[in-house]
């Protein structure tokens, strides 16, 4: 009896063992757990950023640790975190408290950094709800590790270790030099700040010379696409060009030639053209009134030929003035005294005898002194015989001569019987059919 209770009592003591075993270890499980622990909770409304905290993520205020990141729970396109705080450290965190989430290192774990404000007043209570903080660069910050966050993860840390290092060694000893660089980028720097609005101007002059040859752009093409076919022409027809080439090396050295043995009479020519072309560059002002002339004369030439009439024939009005004499030797040689420029007149009004406005052209020549100062007399009265003579023995008889004679002796202050016979037979056929004036 007494071994058996004896066995017993050491099972019972080995099952009692493996309680306690078991009990320290759940206890030890649920005081990591913080079954035992009371906290307060509050929840953080942050962005999606708040996905990547691990769970049981530090809280810290101030570098001091306030709690933990109980659960995250994702709603839209925000995270909300249950803050579990102490309830003794919950009372220094006012219900204005913002958070960020930063990292611990560069390579470590996010955590929740409260911002608690100054001077604010009372406590978070179980329940209330903190956001963000968006105030300053906060947001940016936290944009910018969420975005290297990954790369950093992707470097091994031993590699980055090693460039850090070898930058560090390459950087020793030359901040001197560093900051002379860094000086003179600072005054390059102010150099181009105060050409920026020249800087903006020849940006906007690029911007209008793409923009002209954007709009010229088909235009361009265009010229490309017809020199693509002539390109191909011209190498369809080099053959041709080639003997062109050759030819025009033969009439280069022809004209090489030339040159060489006319270039005395080039230099001549030009050095005598000198004196011709100053005449007509003293000339040059009347030419356009002179060419004008001409196309008039020769429209009024047609009318006093009587082109496209039914009788043509000369019609003009023939004015027979005191004659300026015989030619006289050492006399009446062509002299020009007249420094007036050449110059255009306005047109004269037919039927007048025209003044040149600013006197008369003094050419040398002498003016003979009027013989006949007084009308001619009217030698062939209206005798019937004469109306009833018919034309055709008019032209050429006696009568017909006699009449020009008195034309030709009023003309030159002659006498009418001192007139030869020839002239009137010579003169006849211009000025039969015409009407004469005597002045």
């Amino acid at each position: 009896m007494g071994s058996q209770g004896s066995t017993v009592r050491r099972r019972l003591l080995g099952v009692m063992l493996f309680a306690l075993v078991i009990g320290f270890v759940a206890v030890t499980v649920l005081q990591y757990n913080k079954a035992f622990t009371t906290y307060t909770s509050i929840y953080l409304v942050t962005d999606s950023a708040g996905n990547a905290l691990p769970e049981r993520a530090d809280v810290k205020a101030r570098g001091v640790i306030m709690g933990t990141v109980g659960s995250t729970q994702a709603h839209g396109d925000k995270v909300v975190l249950r803050l579990d705080l102490d309830p003794e450290l919950a009372r220094e965190v006012p219900p204005e408290t913002t958070a960020r989430l930063l990292p611990k290192t560069l390579f470590g774990e996010r955590y929740v950094a409260l911002q608690v404000p100054k001077g604010s007043s009372g406590h978070v209570s179980e329940g209330d709800t903190i956001y963000q903080d968006e105030s300053g660069n906060a947001v940016e910050i936290g944009h910018m590790l969420d975005t290297v966050l990954p790369i950093l993860q992707a470097v091994p840390p031993q590699d980055l270790s090693v460039t850090l290092t070898a930058i560090n060694h390459m950087l020793e000893g030359q901040g001197d030099a560093i900051g002379r660089g860094i000086e003179q980028l600072d005054e390059i720097t102010d150099r181009v700040v105060d050409r920026l609005p020249d800087v903006k101007a020849d940006i906007r002059g690029i911007a209008d010379f793409a923009r002209t040859y954007s709009t010229a752009a088909p235009d361009l093409v265009d010229a490309l696409d017809n020199l693509r076919t002539t390109s191909k022409t011209v190498v369809d027809m080099q053959d041709r060009i080639h003997d062109l080439l050759l030819a025009g090396a033969d009439t280069a050295r022809a004209a090489s030639d030339l040159i060489d043995r006319t270039r005395g009479d080039f230099v001549a020519v030009s050095a005598q053209s000198v004196r011709p072309l100053e005449v007509f560059a003293d000339a040059s002002p009347a030419f356009g009134c002179t060419f004008d002339s001409f196309a008039e004369i020769h429209e009024r030439g047609k009318k006093i030929v009587g082109y496209n009439e039914p009788n043509p024939g000369i019609r003009v009005t023939l004015e027979l003035v005191n004659p300026r004499g015989r030619y006289l030797p050492n006399q009446d040689e062509p002299r020009l005294f007249d420094t007036r420029k050449a110059r255009c007149y306005p047109k004269a009004v037919p039927g007048q005898n025209y003044p040149i406005p600013d006197g008369t052209l003094n050419d040398g020549s002498y003016q003979p002194p009027v013989i006949n100062t007084g009308g001619a007399p009217t030698l062939y009265p209206p005798d019937p015989m004469y109306a009833a003579e018919p034309a055709s023995q008019y032209r050429g008889s006696q009568s017909e001569q006699d009449a020009l004679a008195q034309v030709y002796a009023a003309a030159s202050g002659a006498d009418a019987a001192s007139i030869p016979g020839w002239t009137t037979v010579i003169g006849a056929p211009s000025l039969r059919g015409n009407e004469v004036a005597f002045k």
